[in-house]
């Protein structure tokens, strides 16, 4: 069996410690709070280092907001994303996307109908882009409204 095969093998084993469905899901969460500190620790060794890396993550910015139990949160939320998006691609913007999103956001929250050359100023960019990001955030919007109505 070549190397790679090997890793692939590993990491399916590893994949298969994660539930795939809702039940599963809520057996699982209830296991990993009952789990002693030395079986909850090799339950999380063996999870994929991504996975663990995205735990980490999530307890360190849980502490940041002084959550209680941020360890126990960030394992059962790491568990519960590996549930709903493992397996598949998923894209999440970093760096210059992720602000230009947010910013995005920010504009469209102070954006009163007649603001257009302010937000232009405030944000750096032409009105014409100001413009396209309010209607871009607008329809978000409207598409959020209408989920909420069905």
């Amino acid at each position: 069996m070549g190397q790679n095969n090997i890793g692939r093998e590993s990491q399916d084993k590893q994949l298969d410690l994660v539930p795939s469905s809702a039940e599963e899901l809520e057996q699982t969460l209830a296991v990993l709070q009952s789990l002693t500190e030395d079986e909850r620790k090799d339950f999380i060794h063996r999870w994929p280092s991504t996975l663990q890396s995205l735990c980490e993550l999530m307890r360190v910015t849980l502490e940041g907001y002084k959550v209680n139990n941020a360890l126990m949160l960030s394992e059962a939320l790491a568990t519960s994303l590996s549930t709903y998006l493992g397996g598949r691609d998923v894209y999440i913007p970093n760096g210059e996307r992720l602000k230009d999103a947010l910013r995005d956001i920010q504009i469209w929250r102070e954006f009163k109908g007649n603001n257009l050359e302010l937000l232009s100023r405030s944000y750096g960019l032409t009105e014409r882009r100001v413009s396209q990001i309010i209607a871009e955030q607008r329809a978000a919007f409207v598409a959020r409204k209408q989920r909420k109505l069905f």
